[in-house]
Order: C-alpha cells, then sequence, then structure tokens
C-alpha cells in the first residue's frame, strides 16, 4: 500500500487509514486526497500505532475488523497514550455491540460499509466537540 509521509505543519491536515482490504484502503485514500489531506495508511492496528502515535496525524479511519487487534482496541490505545486524534471506524459489521464499543472507544462516527463517501467527508470537515464524542454510547447504554 503506498504511503504519502510529507507533513504538514501541526499535522491538521495528516489521515492515517487503517485497512487490511488494500483496494479499500486505496478508495478510502484517494478519497481523502482530493478533499485536502496528507494520507498515511497501515493494513493493521499494530502497523498503525506507531503512526498514529508520532503526534502528526488529526484524523484515523479504521475498518473494525482488523487482523490482530480491531478498530476500536486501536483507537483506545491511541487515547491511552493521551493522543486526541479524531476517530472514525468503518464496517461492514455494524450490530449493536460493534457500535457501542466503537463509541465507547471515543469515535466521531461509525459508519456502515458500503461507505458513504459524502458522510465521511462531512464528519471530517465538521468541528470537533468533545461532549459529541461517545454520546451514541451514553444515550444508548443499557
Amino acid at each position: 500500500m503506498n504511503e504519502l509521509t510529507a507533513a504538514s505543519g501541526d499535522g491538521s491536515r495528516i489521515a492515517l487509514v487503517v485497512d487490511d482490504n488494500i483496494a479499500f484502503a486505496e478508495n478510502v485514500v484517494e478519497i481523502l486526497e482530493l478533499t485536502g489531506y496528507v494520507v498515511l495508511a497501515a493494513a493493521s492496528a499494530e502497523e498503525a500505532l506507531p503512526k498514529a502515535l508520532a503526534g502528526q496525524v488529526a484524523f484515523i479511519v479504521t475498518d473494525y475488523r482488523l487482523p490482530g487487534l480491531n478498530g476500536a482496541e486501536l483507537i483506545k490505545s491511541v487515547r491511552r497514550y493521551g493522543q486526541k486524534i479524531r476517530a472514525v471506524i468503518i464496517s461492514a459489521c455494524s450490530d449493536e455491540e460493534t457500535i457501542r464499543e466503537a463509541y465507547e472507544a471515543g469515535i466521531a462516527d461509525f459508519i456502515s460499509k458500503p461507505i458513504d463517501f459524502v458522510r465521511l467527508t462531512r464528519v471530517l470537515a465538521a468541528p470537533t466537540s468533545p461532549k459529541a464524542v461517545g454520546a451514541w454510547s451514553r444515550s444508548r447504554a443499557p
């Protein structure tokens, strides 16, 4: 998978795409590049974590199902290191438990596959709100 590594100062336009389906990841990378992001890519959470922790990534777009750690576990790991990177999980698996786990990890949105690229770009453009992160899980918790 290709990886662009140019830095953009504070990292506000650097995105990290994590998906083991290379063809799908390349589609997401292309969309993000068209919206002005410099894009890093990884095929697993273990490969993505050091990239996320390097301090330049502003946004993570990750699949839920990955080899090794899943996407929610990746985001939890990023949070444990104190990184406040916005994240979206994309997945064909959209059962209630998966979605709950994703929001509890602190994501901005959960998008079911096939991905709605318009929705993804809206999430990227939306201002961050700490109160919005995890709101779904708090409002729907059992």
